[in-house]
């Protein structure tokens, strides 16, 4: 049975920038299978594109342990970061998921463990869920990615 995991990001974006990414170690290709995303302050009516996509080096974040969703499990062999400072180098043409929608909405996104996003067993390696900017303005996102190993 695979070990469960949940991570929590968030960033004030005006641009394009990564809100949380899941990075692999050589031992483990964690998969991404269930995300959910909203505003963390007043929402404004303004849209914007949401993607996940591969990466093959992780940037710099602010560190967030992954926490097991069984108490019992040990400690993920992934490791996730949020609030990006620099961005991950996003493989080209990597878009796994991607969706547009008004800030005033929540989304969630989910599938079963076994059918997730997979990053591969490659240290450095990962996957980030990358916030557009369609239509001007600044949104304060937060996120959360449950993630199996």
């Amino acid at each position: 049975m695979q070990r469960r995991y949940a991570s929590t990001g968030d960033q004030n974006a005006a641009a394009t920038v990564t809100i949380i990414g899941i990075t692999s170690a050589a031992t483990i290709r964690p998969s991404v299978y269930f995300l959910v995303i909203g505003s963390a302050a007043t929402p404004a009516d303004q849209a914007f594109n949401l993607k996940i996509k591969r990466f093959t080096a992780a940037g710099t974040s602010t560190a967030f342990t992954p926490i097991a969703l069984d108490p019992a499990d040990p400690a993920a062999l992934a490791a996730a970061g949020y609030n990006h400072t620099v961005e991950p180098t996003y493989t080209a043409s990597s878009d796994l998921l991607s969706v547009s929608f008004n800030q005033q909405n929540t989304f969630k996104w989910e599938t079963l463990p076994q059918f997730g996003l997979k990053a591969p067993a490659t240290a450095a390696n990962g996957l980030g869920l990358q916030f557009v900017v369609v239509s001007g303005g600044t949104a304060l996102c937060e996120a959360t990615f449950w993630h199996a190993e």
